[in-house]
Formats: C-alpha cells, structure tokens, sequence
C-alpha cells in the first residue's frame, strides 16, 4: 500500500511540474502578438481604415500643444495641424511620399522660413512615422523589417505581470531595441519601453492608461512618456478624440 501511495504520489507531482512548465510556455511570441493585435483590432481594420485623431500633448513647464492628425491608410496618406505660438503649422504627405506644407493655410514666404519651423520632408515624415507608429501598436509589429523575439517574457511593468516582447528592426527602418508588455489576460498593450544603448538604460518608457474603442478598434486613450534612468516625466497625449471612416 505504501509503495502503491508513493507511486501516485509522484506520478501527481510530476503531472504538476509538468503542468507549470507547459503553462509557462503555452504561449509563443507569434500567439502573443496575434492575440494582442485581435484585441486592438478584432476585425482587422487597422489598414483599410481613414483616423481622425485630436491630441493634446502636455509637458512639465510647456504650454499644452494641441495636434489634429489624419491617418489615412486606405489614400496611404498623412496629414497633421499643429497651432505653435498662435501660428497653425501643417505637414502633408500622400500616398507617394511627397510632402507638402501650409503655414495658416498658406505656402511658407520662403524655404528660409519653412526651415527655421520644420516645415520639412524630413520633418512631416518623422511626424507620419510618429503618429503612424505609436498609435498603430500592436498591429505595425507586423510591418516588413521588423523583428519580434522569439521569447515572451514574464516580467513587470509598473509593478504588474506583464508578457513582454523584445522587438528589434532593420538599420533602414529604426537602430532602437523595444519592449513591449501586454497585460497577460486580455492581452492589451500597457505600455512600451526603448533603448538607444540597453547598456545606458537610456530612451524612455511610455505608460498607457484608458482606451477609446471606434469600430471595433481598441486604442490606447493617454500616453505618459518617462526617461528609463531617472523616471522622469517627460510629457503625456491625452487622446481627446478618435473619429473612424471605413471609407464606404
């Protein structure tokens, strides 16, 4: 009878030991990402879709900027409205690249001027990668020269579980290594962190906080932005409005 007690004995703590090691590799880094992106974007409408986003940036001892921007990945198109020192900036680029640029609703005096307020090509594609990028995770991890890590990693973020991904990218498209972390029973994205050199623990972390939900899309409602080495509070955009045209 002993013997018999110690052999279902072990044979329940190996069923156990089992069962937590393939609990904790359950999920892979792919099935996270897919899971994260059917949360955000159920229907998958991240691409077929035109984004009218108002935003309003805040930052310790700046005046609060407000932005308009256009997504409009059905045109392929980009276009944001900034008032900066009560003058209305406006960066433009269509489907094909080219970049176009207003200053109160007309062209620059002359490219000294555009110049000395970034109203650039190199300016108004920062700005569409920008917005394009951020407010597009989890689904731009998805994009061609990106690189997701084998790996889901347990970790925490702002003291809670998270699974995190470590996500790297093509020299052409970005030189920084993210992290993003995804709360681990929804699988909504929580927040993200990037190093220009991990060693430094320089770059930043962004906090995510609400969310506004349009036609089936989940987006992040407001963005905290902290320096990785002292915490620092750099900024925060509130996401005061979030408009979806399906385009039918």
């Amino acid at each position: 009878m002993q013997i018999l007690f110690m052999k279902k004995l072990i044979l329940n703590l190996l069923i156990i030991f089992l069962g937590f090691q393939l609990n904790g590799q359950s999920i892979t880094a792919e099935q996270l990402l897919n899971r994260a992106i059917a949360f955000h974007d159920p229907d998958g409408w991240w691409n077929k879709v035109k984004m009218d986003l108002i935003i309003d940036m805040e930052a310790p001892q700046n005046v609060k900027r407000r932005s308009n921007v256009v997504i409009d990945n059905i045109k392929g198109s980009f276009h944001l409205s900034m008032l900066r020192n009560g003058q209305l900036m406006e960066w433009m680029v269509d489907g094909k690249d080219s970049c176009d640029f207003r200053l109160n609703f007309s062209k620059p005096a002359s490219t000294a001027e555009a110049d000395s307020l970034d109203l650039t090509p190199y300016r108004a594609r920062r700005w569409r990668n920008y917005y394009t990028y951020l407010y597009g995770i989890p689904m731009k991890l998805k994009d061609e020269g990106t690189h997701v890590g084998d790996e889901v990693i347990e970790t925490k973020f702002m003291d809670k579980d998270v699974l995190a991904l470590r996500v790297t990218y093509d020299e052409s498209v970005g030189k920084d290594i993210w992290y993003f972390y995804f709360n681990p029973n929804t699988y909504a994205l929580v927040g993200y962190r990037f190093y220009h050199d991990e060693a430094k623990n320089d770059g930043e972390y962004i906090v995510l906080e609400d969310m506004i939900v349009e036609k089936g899309l989940r987006i992040p409602k407001n963005r905290s932005w902290y320096t990785n080495a002292e915490d620092r509070l750099l900024g925060t955009d509130f996401l005061i409005s979030f408009g979806v045209d399906r385009g039918w």
